[in-house]
């Protein structure tokens, strides 16, 4: 029957299994409807089937309170058509990331929750003690939303699709809150029961409403643009995130098949990211809460340009300097080995190296290119551009911070780099992890 249908009869069927929600708030219905009339549908199809109810007299506040509603009737039908054969394949850092969220969704549905009902009723320390693991291993989670943070949302921005990764973002920053808060009430000698019912169970909706958004959202929008080169940079730099749950799985190349039938695909990137980003911002604009509250927050950030390739092979290509000299191959050594975080954002803002040997953050081969201010969720950008507006105006020439993580002491100064003329040529951020200076006492000056 899908393929009978033209697209406005689509809608009007979807509208039409929408408002059995909204009038009767009969679910079994509208998932024995939907199943009859789809095979799948898209987010598109879903959010403007949604302003057509709004547009027939529906308040728009109450598609809010129905999105979560509407996201179980269409779980598993949204978008599957546009996933890659290759993100099936063990070690693709879709299947990769797929794995880990089928594991998460074990843990949260098949342990913590059903725990968490065990200890409301009747409160045993066994019970309890399984609890507290269960979020120390949910907790975990911060690798898996890191690695797509800070590898894969620079995909989307990449090609000018930049809604999503600032709307995701912040919700996942909320999530790790939310997991934390749930873990510390968890901790108490003995705990409030409806309190830790209540942030157990908060944490776990969001948690497994963020899998539904990545499989439904997140992948098929990236098997729109992502190249099997854009891939291998995601599975290249995984090892410094490390993974949720998993052992590490195989390793995975794209082969050359894959590339050479992606560079046959047609694409039109311009419109491809203007759909996305139209469906994503009537998604986030209707459903309220996180989701609203980070779209409303986005700061405009132009997509980056190209980053220039530079010479193939520089081998011993000679650097002079004021003082000395190094050839290419030396000075690279020496850059990777210095014990700093180093990053360097030219003039135009826009990430063109990193380097160092501290690797305290974790960084992405494909943030290369980017502009700085679309790598970072809506809430930071603003302090971030008032640092690159103070180091380019001559109002400061450094800003430095520095604070506890993880157990460590860390130094981070962003300083102007500006030619013998004084002119801007970018900023470079040096991060150290200065745990061990600041613990040094005394002297020692011999082997």
């Amino acid at each position: 029957m899908t393929e009978q249908m033209s697209l406005e009869e689509r809608k009007a069927k979807l509208a039409e299994i929408l408002r059995i929600l909204q009038e009767d708030g009969d679910f079994d219905q509208a998932k024995a409807r939907f199943k009859a009339a789809f095979d799948q549908v898209s987010v598109r199809e879903i959010t403007e089937a949604e302003r057509a109810l709004i547009a027939g007299g529906l308040n728009p506040a109450e598609i809010q309170n129905l999105c979560t509603v509407h996201a179980e009737v269409f779980r598993g039908a949204i978008g599957q058509s546009r996933e890659s054969p290759a993100f099936a394949r063990p070690g693709h850092p879709v299947h990769t990331l797929k794995l880990e969220n089928m594991v998460i969704a074990s843990l949260v549905n098949d342990a913590l929750l059903p725990d968490l009902d065990k200890y409301v009723q009747d409160p045993q320390a066994a019970v309890l003690a399984r609890i507290r693991q269960e979020l120390a291993d949910l907790r975990t989670i911060g690798k898996h939303y890191a690695r797509k943070e800070i590898s894969i949302f620079p995909l989307m921005t990449k090609y000018g699709i930049t809604t999503p990764p600032q709307v995701m973002w912040g919700v996942d920053d909320d999530i790790r809150g939310w997991i934390r808060e749930a873990a510390a009430c968890a901790e108490e000698e003995a705990p409030d029961r409806e309190e830790l019912s209540r942030k157990v169970k908060r944490a776990a909706k969001e948690v497994t409403e963020m899998i539904f958004k990545e499989e439904a959202i997140m992948v098929p929008l990236l098997a729109d643009v992502a190249s099997p080169d854009d891939w291998r940079k995601v599975k290249e730099d995984e090892p410094q995130f490390g993974y949720t749950l998993i052992n590490p799985p195989v390793n995975w190349r794209p082969s050359q098949q894959e590339l050479a039938d992606f560079a046959k695909k047609p694409r039109d990137l311009d419109q491809l990211a203007k759909n996305w980003n139209e469906q994503i911002s009537a998604f986030a604009g209707q459903l309220g809460g996180n989701e609203k509250a980070n779209y409303d927050a986005q700061l405009p950030v132009a997509p980056a340009a190209s980053a220039s390739k530079g010479p193939a092979a520089l081998g011993q290509v000679f650097l002079q300097f004021a003082q000395g000299g190094l050839n290419f191959d030396q000075l690279s050594a020496i850059l990777d080995l210095l014990p700093f975080d180093l990053a360097f954002v030219d003039k135009d803002d826009i990430i063109r190296y990193f380097g160092g040997n501290c690797g305290f953050y974790p960084h992405s081969a494909n943030d290369l290119g980017m502009n700085l201010f679309s790598i970072h969720m809506p809430k930071s950008v603003a302090k971030v551009k008032q640092i690159v507006a103070d180091l380019r105006s001559g109002k400061k020439d450094k800003h430095e911070f520095w604070f506890e993580l993880r157990g460590r002491f860390v130094y981070i100064q962003y300083i102007a780099v500006r030619d013998q003329q004084g002119q801007y040529m970018g900023v470079l951020e040096v991060l150290q992890d200065a745990t061990h200076v600041r613990g040094l006492q005394g002297n020692k000056k011999e082997l």
